[in-house]
């Protein structure tokens, strides 16, 4: 998946959760999580990705716009979850 797709599902989401039928999530505002995206789709998997669709796509449900430090913040969530490591643990030396 791409960062432009993961924002796509994004605002789709956020769509369907609010029963509108303009997109309640602007192209502009979706973009400026692409970096974020990036990020777990680098680091992580495609349930990464949409855990952090998910997670996001709920906050725009209950009312807040997640800056892009607030949805980084919630995308490192994702990626330690369970003990993922945020790094490939490499040596330091």
């Amino acid at each position: 998946m791409h960062p432009s797709d993961a924002t796509r599902q994004l605002r789709y989401a956020v769509t369907t959760q609010t029963d509108q039928y303009d997109y309640a999530i602007s192209h502009w505002e979706a973009n400026a999580y692409e970096d974020v995206f990036a990020d777990v789709i680098d680091s992580g998997d495609l349930s990464d990705v949409m855990s952090v669709v998910k997670r996001l796509s709920a906050e725009f449900d209950n009312g807040t716009r997640p800056s892009v430090a607030e949805a980084r913040e919630l995308a490192d969530g994702v990626l330690t979850a369970g003990g993922r490591p945020l790094t490939d643990g490499g040596d330091t030396n």
